[in-house]
């Protein structure tokens, strides 16, 4: 089930959908804008009691189940098993199929058993554990990824990403069509970003998209717009290997906070709300947003505090 504040979140999504309906007096026309079906439409209509509670996703886990063991068979069960302590899972339930006309299975007695507490709750598989890059200064490198957007009357965008490794400031922007030109417009209008926030990029880092790089296609031998414009400025480039999107993390994190604080839950009519509203997440994001791997400062306020820590060192 997905958490509380997502859940919320969708329900306060749904409530603008009876809003607008209710506004227009439009319910199919407020159905394609906000990409719903009618079904769904009036499924959480019927739903809708004038609170928001009401439009939350409630759990689906049924309540009760007709084969589920009775109080009696859970004591037969915890009686049986303290008797017989060293004896395993299988052996026990045939003590209680033979000796006490138990008729469910063993996978039914193993999770009685872990309701009683005699089996420890397993314990989580342990995650890989992935080496984290910090960057000693500002500009050392640069992630740059595209993210596809949410489709806006069936029309596909494009949102390309920077981010600094070590102040964590990002420049993003967003474009109709995954071009090379745009990567390349992009990567200008980056630059020229961070140069204003005194950022000098001293090295850029991508994946294989044919937007960034033709490592993919061999045969071809010509240079790529984007790796000659990052030569012309004199910028070092970095391809992270293929199948390893954790070298990408930086900028794939902050996709997904995208996705949680703003893609997920506004809707818009069309491009240019789009562009104006997120131009202003994004300064948000790099001038108030705390972050918990910047000690909870915004990028901005770690940035300052990296340079003023420089001017007072080398004063």
């Amino acid at each position: 089930m997905q958490p509380d504040y997502t859940r919320r979140q969708q329900a306060h999504a749904r409530l603008r959908w009876l809003k607008a309906a209710e506004a227009s007096g439009n319910v199919s026309a407020t159905c394609r804008l906000h990409g719903v079906s009618r079904k769904t439409f009036y499924k959480w209509q019927g739903r809708y009691d004038g609170t928001i509670e009401s439009l939350v996703d409630q759990s689906r886990k049924p309540r009760s189940h007709p084969r589920q063991l009775t109080e009696k068979e859970h004591k037969l069960i915890d009686r049986v098993a303290r008797k017989h302590k060293r004896e395993g899972l299988y052996r026990l339930h045939n003590l209680l199929c033979t000796f006490h006309s138990f008729t469910r299975s063993v996978g039914g007695l193993y999770k009685a058993l872990r309701r009683l507490g005699f089996y420890d709750r397993r314990k989580p598989r342990r995650r890989r554990k992935y080496k984290r890059y910090e960057r000693p200064h500002p500009g050392a490198n640069v992630q740059i990824d595209v993210k596809y957007l949410p489709k806006i009357r069936g029309k596909q965008e494009y949102q390309f990403t920077a981010i600094d490794e070590h102040s964590r400031i990002r420049y993003v922007d967003i474009y109709e069509d995954l071009t090379p030109q745009n990567a390349v417009r992009f990567l200008r209008d980056a630059l020229d970003y961070y140069h204003r926030l005194g950022i000098r990029v001293l090295q850029v880092q991508t994946d294989h998209g044919t937007e960034f790089t033709f490592a993919m296609f061999p045969h071809v031998t010509v240079e790529h717009i984007f790796e000659r414009e990052l030569r012309k400025e004199g910028i070092a480039r970095k391809l992270t290997p293929i199948g390893k999107p954790h070298l990408q993390g930086k900028v794939e994190r902050s996709h997904r906070i995208d996705d949680d604080e703003f893609h997920s839950f506004r809707f818009f009519r069309n491009s240019a709300d789009r562009k104006r509203a997120f131009k202003a997440y994004i300064t948000h994001y790099n001038h108030q947003r705390p972050h918990g791997s910047l000690k909870w400062r915004s990028p901005v306020q770690h940035l300052t505090a990296w340079q003023d820590n420089q001017s007072v060192t080398y004063a």
